[in-house]
């Protein structure tokens, strides 16, 4: 059976790329499973010096694997998958190591949640954002919710969250990814480096794998101590919860 998380590793560099192109990378629960599998790893394994998290295919993330479960699922039972997708989202923003998310493509959803778990993130110019789960009628986790507070301030945030322009009546911002797009407002490249959580855009999702691989090469060859000792100053605001958080506990019957 393939990987649907494959690493990487080069010289001190561990690239997680997730690995389900013909569902544009959708987060299923055997995905996030060998996600939060290698990140443990990971996190134990003091050669590691960086992570680099990308996607295979033309898409960075579509976000929850709406056909993993059956119209009409109970929440209960989908409840496993949402305490896997918190528990990346914890792992990945307690890795000592410095992070990195290249996006190259659609991230939607708690696909754009893991690229806001990282320090960095990188996109090349066809990439879009997308949260669409309050227009859904889905809920987001508070740890995606807290760390995008975290980055753009609460006002943009819930402007993002409740839908931005899809409420205002403006056209979306960018493209959706194939099939039908999602609900709420997509976010351009070029608007997600203007608010933030975007620090660099390339042209071409090849320039912006050359530019990851340098960068992540580059903060490498530095010794894990220093890294660690500048990481975690950047880190002392970022939201941290006991796990699994009392938000996992389903009241609705």
């Amino acid at each position: 059976m393939a990987e649907l998380v494959l690493r990487v590793d080069r010289d001190g560099v561990a690239e997680l790329r997730l690995n389900r192109p013909d569902h544009r990378n959708a987060l299923s629960t055997a995905l996030l499973t060998e996600l939060r599998d290698h990140l443990a790893a990971i996190q134990a394994d003091p050669s590691v010096r960086v992570v680099l998290l990308t996607g295979a295919g033309p898409a960075f993330s579509a976000g929850a694997d709406l056909r993993e479960f059956a119209p009409g699922t109970p929440p209960a039972a989908t409840l496993p998958r949402f305490r896997l997708v918190v528990e990346n989202l914890r792992r990945i923003g307690e890795l000592e190591q410095p992070t990195l998310a290249a996006v190259h493509g659609p991230a939607v959803g708690a696909g754009w949640g893991l690229a806001l778990a990282c320090d960095l993130c990188f996109a090349a110019e066809p990439a879009t954002f997308a949260l669409p789960e309050v227009a859904k009628g889905l809920r987001l986790p508070a740890l995606l919710v807290t760390r995008l507070v975290q980055i753009v301030g609460p006002i943009r945030a819930a402007d993002i969250i409740f839908g931005g322009a899809a409420h205002s009546g403006a056209a979306p911002i960018g493209a959706a990814h194939a099939g039908a797009a999602p609900s709420g407002a997509v976010h351009s490249s070029a608007a997600a480096l203007a608010a933030g959580w975007v620090s660099r855009v390339l042209p071409t999702a090849d320039d912006l794998a050359a530019e990851a691989r340098a960068v992540t090469a580059a903060l490498a060859t530095r010794p894990l101590r220093a890294l660690t000792a500048a990481k975690h100053p950047l880190r002392q605001l970022a939201p941290h919860a006991p796990f699994p958080p009392t938000e996992l506990a389903w009241t609705e019957e």
